[in-house]
């Protein structure tokens, strides 16, 4: 959700290193930018600024400093509105920090520090983080030993990276439940903390992600260097990969949005995916499977549910992990639990998973992100192949995960990706047809996606781009249960979205659309190449007809041109959907 980026360096231009990064990290979603950094004469400067980081650029753009030590931030409000004084980073006798997260228990330590004299500027609950290290140092505490003494208070989730103006050549982070990641130039010449290796895609040759608990201490003398310290205060090693994200595949490219471009990219998604996937796991010690997720990962496993069980007959759950973490399910040693997360970061997934290895029961993620919280923390362990997802709302990230359950499933050789992705390329293909269409659907009132069998998960997962790009309420349900509710909101204001692949579903679906068009409702038919239909009110989409197993992709690349096109012809910004966020860090 929100991003941190920070930077300790022999370098002098840290202004643009911090704006940069905060730029790479507008993916994830915000509402407010700032910097802070000790300048030459080791005093904090702080600049904020609501709304786009481009905003925060045109403020600093004339600034000439000297200053090799600054933290960044880009905040998605939780305590307190999206104003300046809630911005980050916030700034307390000396000390400079911005954090994600959510600190549960900071009224409580506020109202300590108020009767301790201490003066609040801001709403936010990340405030009393920069005050309680400064009332620590107050007492006589290092930097370094106040941050130690200050984190134990903290209830709830936080990634934390902090400066203090008496010690300018230290930067130090921490983290509990929020992702964090520390990065190494490969001149040697730079350190940095960040949320996520997005943020250093052009400045770290390696990095290494901190676990829960601890500290990292950089220090800039002769060289820079510096140490990691468990939730014990123990030094430890953390192993440094190879940052691999390239600075091209976090750009446009030549598209106009970076979910176009993603969009696009789906058929090479599904190719990696498909050639670089192998199981690391027997299934066959299994009796059952659960599936745990959210939002768009959730829509992947109930697509996985038709597929397991039709395919391979195993009894498959499918879990909204924020439900799952919170009561009590029952668990089995004969169950395969299999979270999903594109991110490797949702924090109630990542919860969800901790609850069942706790119980000592097998974990396997599906996940984009190595080394994610995630990804680190599961038993088994598949990696997708989608490269950097930047558009808040996912959508090749969804085709990787459907494909890489499938696959873990079902046998490679009986998939034929070559039709699959030449299916998905002639969809593609008719944008400028899918782009009409969605003229004609974007002053809706509402949509109603309905679909059988596989194709409804693809019905959920079309309502959801639509709502979350175009802020058109939007339901997706078995064609079957529109009688049992939905059907009392059709009129001539909603559009449905009658997905109808010619599988041996369809001549119920056709008669479900049929119950709407009498009622002088408006459809859209998404149907196969051959099809004749013939309701002179209706609109069409063909796409190409494959193997029904794989039918659900190409629907899915449809329904994500749609929602895109639906959007851009609202004028609507499709890759930071408002109030929405790409990694969902905090509860």
């Amino acid at each position: 959700m929100c991003g941190i980026v920070s930077v300790l360096t022999f370098e002098k231009e840290i202004i643009e290193c911090l704006i940069s990064s905060l730029e790479r990290l507008e993916y994830r979603g915000y509402d407010s930018a700032g910097i802070a950094y000790i300048d030459e004469n080791s005093k904090i400067e702080r600049i904020r600024r609501v709304g786009k980081v481009a905003h925060l650029r045109q403020a600093v753009e004339k600034l000439n400093t000297n200053s090799h030590i600054g933290i960044g931030h880009t905040r998605w409000a939780t305590h307190g509105k999206a104003i300046e004084k809630n911005a980050h980073p916030h700034i307390a006798g000396g000390v400079a920090i911005v954090h994600n997260g959510i600190i549960e228990n900071f009224e409580q330590i506020k109202r300590e520090l108020l009767n301790e004299g201490e003066v609040f500027e801001s709403d936010s609950d990340s405030e009393v983080i920069a005050k309680l290290i400064s009332y620590h140092i107050k007492t006589g505490l290092s930097f370094t030993e106040a941050m130690k003494t200050s984190m134990p208070r903290l209830k709830g989730t936080y990634a934390i990276a902090a400066i203090y103006e008496k010690q300018p050549n230290v930067l130090i982070g921490t983290k509990k439940g929020s992702p964090m990641a520390v990065g190494l130039s490969s001149d040697g010449r730079s350190i940095f903390i960040a949320s996520d290796s997005v943020a250093l895609s052009s400045l770290a040759g390696q990095i290494t992600y901190l676990e829960d608990g601890d500290f990292v201490i950089c220090l800039k003398e002769e060289e820079i260097t510096y140490k990691i310290l468990d939730s014990s205060f123990s030094e430890v090693n953390r192993s440094l990969i190879l940052n691999n994200i390239a600075q091209n595949t976090v750009t446009k490219s030549g598209f106009a949005d970076f979910m176009l471009k993603e969009i696009f990219e789906e058929p090479n998604t599904a190719l990696e995916t498909f050639n670089n996937f192998g199981s690391p796991i027997d299934l066959s010690q299994y009796k059952n499977i659960s599936l745990i997720a959210c939002g768009t990962s959730y829509y992947a496993g109930v697509l996985a549910k038709y597929w397991i069980e039709d395919l391979v007959g195993i009894h498959t759950d499918v879990e909204i992990a924020s439900e799952f973490r919170y009561r009590n399910p029952v668990l089995s040693k004969s169950t395969l639990y299999i979270f999903i997360s594109q991110s490797g970061e949702t924090i109630d997934t990542l919860n969800a998973l901790r609850n069942v290895k706790a119980q000592g029961l097998d974990t396997l993620s599906i996940v984009n992100v190595e080394s994610s919280s995630i990804d680190r923390e599961a038993k088994y362990k598949i990696k997708t192949s989608a490269g950097p997802e930047i558009g808040v709302a996912s959508t090749k990230s969804f085709i990787a995960q459907a494909l890489s359950l499938l696959l873990l499933f079902v046998d490679k050789n009986k998939i034929d990706i070559k039709e699959i992705t030449h299916a998905m390329n002639e969809v593609i293909s008719q944008y400028e047809k899918i782009k009409n269409v969605a003229n004609k659907i974007k002053n809706s009132k509402s949509l109603l996606y309905i679909g059988r069998g596989t194709s409804y998960p693809i019905a959920l997962e079309g309502a959801l781009k639509a709502k979350e790009l175009s802020y058109i309420s939007a339901e997706g349900y078995p064609s079957g249960e529109i009688k049992h509710g939905p059907m009392a909101l059709v009129d001539e204001s909603i559009y449905s979205i009658i997905l109808a692949p010619q599988d041996k579903y369809f001549e119920k679906t056709i008669s479900n659309a049929q119950e709407i068009l009498a009622r002088n409702g408006r459809v859209l038919f998404i149907t196969n190449e051959g099809v004749q239909l013939n309701f002179g009110q209706a609109s069409y989409l063909y796409v190409p007809k494959i193997d029904p197993t794989a039918q659900p992709f190409v629907l899915t690349t449809a329904i994500h041109l749609l929602a895109y096109y639906i959007a851009k012809q609202k004028g609507l910004n499709v890759d930071q959907p408002r109030n929405l966020a790409k990694s969902v860090t905090v509860e």
